[in-house]
């Protein structure tokens, strides 16, 4: 039996984000497009100042219920635009 995507990209969230051993962060949310469905970014806070970004699918190299790997490493996440933190009617529709 199937089940559909977007109930198993729901299992993503609290996955570990690594680039090789080092831990990156945890999934926060999901940013989905708004016609598909799918989910085009991870949302993660990362570093000493918990930056919250939004790393794009792209990045990802390999995928488990529990681990997400990157094929880019912290410095990557660096070059993207910061996201708002989340409020609680927000976390629902991501």
């Amino acid at each position: 039996m199937f089940s559909s995507a977007a109930t198993n990209d729901e299992l993503l969230m609290g996955a570990e984000i690594t680039f090789g051993t080092t831990l990156i962060g945890h999934v926060e949310g999901l940013l989905r497009d708004p016609v598909s469905q799918r989910v085009r970014r991870l949302i993660t806070s990362y570093g000493l100042m918990r930056r919250r970004v939004g790393v794009p699918m792209e990045w990802v190299v390999k995928r488990s219920a529990s681990r997400l790997v990157l094929g880019v490493g912290a410095r990557s996440l660096d070059d993207l635009s910061d996201l708002a933190p989340a409020s609680p009617a927000a976390a629902h529709q991501a």
